[in-house]
């Protein structure tokens, strides 16, 4: 006998496992009795409905403040930078107003020591040192360096008021901008949380209406399912009422011979392509076939014998 691969045995294996299935269906067709039909219809839909959870307005309120603070962020170091550039240039400012007075008060006593030589010079050489003209000079030196002084320090302090009160001014207004941002920032925060929740109730409208139409569709479904079911038992009963008739008509023996007789047709037309070698390895693999063919079974082994191509 020709060898057969495992390949081609395994091939064979599929094939008997189809031909008992056909015989099996056989048996089915001339049920006497109306068996629970086979749907080709899952038990349900199995429809996955969408979870949702809504937000808090804690959440919501987050997520907003979360979206708009970029922007503020940035306003907010513009009206810093604004505010330390204007302290930076009054501190300069003030720097400078204590150096110019330090200046302008050094040289009013460099003049004022320079006038009192010239004066002292003057009334050594005129012969007046002694008298009291020289003091009288010098008291009047003395009177105009200390005035001279007064409005030098007079006027670095105006010039410092003035400083210090742009100072007051640049903080009120890096006071008033902050408030202005802090106003602007919650405002849009309202406005984002407005629009987060808008869109937080269209999804939850939105996957309401996807679950309602899972649960509609399940229903449609069953009630189909259900008539489909109804049919098929029927069609059942139908067809263990036409095979009671056929029985009545043939009995027993004739029933019997009539469902081997079509098992014998479906095995001959499933195994018309093998080669003999492999109708009798199908034969071997179990007694399946001895019990479903009965009488046929010798038939069916005549029939690979002498019909199948030889190897």
């Amino acid at each position: 006998m020709p060898s057969i691969t495992q390949e081609r045995l395994n091939e064979l294996h599929a094939l008997y496992d189809e031909i008992k299935a056909a015989c099996l269906l056989v048996d089915d067709k001339y049920s006497l009795t109306a068996t629970e039909p086979h749907l080709n219809m899952p038990e349900s839909l199995d429809l996955k409905p969408i979870d949702f959870t809504p937000k808090t307005e804690a959440e919501l309120r987050e997520l907003a403040s979360q979206s708009v603070a970029p922007s503020f962020i940035s306003k907010q170091r513009t009206v810093e930078r604004t505010y330390s550039a204007k302290l930076k240039s009054i501190t300069l400012e003030m720097s400078k107003v204590n150096t110019d007075m330090d200046a302008k008060m050094a040289k009013a006593l460099v003049d004022y020591n320079n006038e009192k030589e010239i004066i002292q010079r003057k009334v050594i050489d005129n012969g007046l040192y002694f008298s009291t003209v020289s003091n009288r000079y010098i008291s009047l030196a003395t009177e105009r360096y200390n005035e001279n002084i007064n409005t030098i320090g007079d006027d670095a302090q105006a010039r410092h008021k003035r400083l210090l009160q742009q100072q007051a001014d640049a903080e009120q207004l890096y006071n008033d901008a902050c408030d202005s941002l802090s106003r602007e920032q919650q405002a849009s925060v309202d406005v984002a949380y407005n629009k987060l929740t808008e869109e937080q109730e269209k999804q939850r409208i939105s996957v309401e209406k996807y679950n309602t139409g899972l649960i509609e569709k399940e229903q449609k479904y069953q009630a189909s399912r259900a008539k489909a079911y109804e049919a098929a038992y029927r069609a059942q009963q139908n067809k263990a009422l036409q095979n009671a008739k056929i029985y009545a008509e043939l009995g027993e023996v004739g029933y019997r011979d009539l469902i081997q007789k079509e098992k014998y047709a479906v095995c001959t037309n499933m195994c018309m392509q093998l080669t003999r070698t492999e109708g009798n390895v199908i034969t071997g693999f179990d007694s399946f076939l001895v019990s479903a063919l009965g009488s046929y079974y010798s038939a069916f082994m005549s029939w690979i014998n002498s019909v199948l191509i030889p190897d």
